[in-house]
């Protein structure tokens, strides 16, 4: 796992509420319980909530250009109306969700055909040991998912900046291809949107320290940040093809 303070943990933990219509339902239900067992959350001001919307519709409009007729998707967490605001003095603006979008090859896609079929139809086809394990390492990952968070205060990063070069992605203020811990295999990129090259690295913790210009409790988002995590051609077709520079529309100017 990355090295982040506790704020950006809490941040995660706290996100854990997966999209159902049933959930839908209970979650309306279960608000005056969640912020009376966690006094730290609150419902967002009119003011949060037009900052909050205009976030998930540009942040919408960029996931949605990752649906392909190749890969089932998954919306595993969004950021839904039953939103609640935390009190987290270290950000201008907290919540309890963040977005996740998990991605699987359909089987029946011209992906699934040209790429893992014809090695799937060997691995069928020998009994040798030796041969099976050849071929699986051949097999290409047939998963990756990407991961959502604004007004992040610290970012860690394995390895550091020093031994790990900007990919000068288009519209990223940083991006890094960071240490593998979401898969067993494959790559993980992190994109950073907003004024990340003033923040400040620390050798010691490992992270990027961001300078918020915007105090506590204001309606204003300042940063995102995006991990991508899995197949690395995916990844790397992701990284060339996406508009990335419409991310910055969700930033508060």
């Amino acid at each position: 796992m990355r090295d982040e303070e506790p704020g950006n943990i809490r941040r995660k933990l706290r996100a854990r509420f997966l999209v159902t219509p049933a959930l839908g339902i209970c979650l309306a239900a279960l608000g005056a319980a969640l912020t009376a067992q966690e006094p730290h959350l609150r419902p967002p001001t009119p003011a949060e909530n037009v900052v909050l919307n205009h976030y998930r519709d540009v942040m919408h409009s960029v996931l949605d250009t990752f649906q392909s007729d190749d890969w089932d998707q998954s919306v595993d967490f969004d950021v839904q109306d039953d939103v609640f605001v935390s009190n987290d003095p270290d950000v201008p603006l907290d919540i309890n969700e963040m977005m996740q979008r998990t991605y699987t090859v359909r089987q029946d896609s011209a992906l699934y055909q040209r790429e893992f079929a014809p090695i799937v139809d060997k691995l069928n086809s020998t009994q040798d040991v030796n041969e099976m394990q050849a071929l699986s390492k051949q097999l290409p990952m047939t998963k990756y998912s990407v991961e959502v968070h604004f007004n992040v205060l610290s970012e860690g990063l394995k390895p550091p900046p020093s031994a790990n070069p900007d990919l000068h992605i288009p519209g990223t203020a940083l991006a890094y291809r960071v240490e593998n811990y979401k898969f067993d295999q494959g790559t993980s990129v992190v994109l950073l949107f907003g004024d990340w090259k003033s923040a400040t690295w620390q050798p010691t913790n490992k992270w990027y320290r961001y300078r918020f210009q915007h105090a506590f409790r204001q309606p204003v988002i300042e940063n995102v940040v995006i991990q991508l995590d899995g197949s690395p051609e995916r990844i790397d077709e992701l990284l060339r093809t996406v508009n990335w520079q419409a991310v910055n529309g969700a930033i508060t100017h």
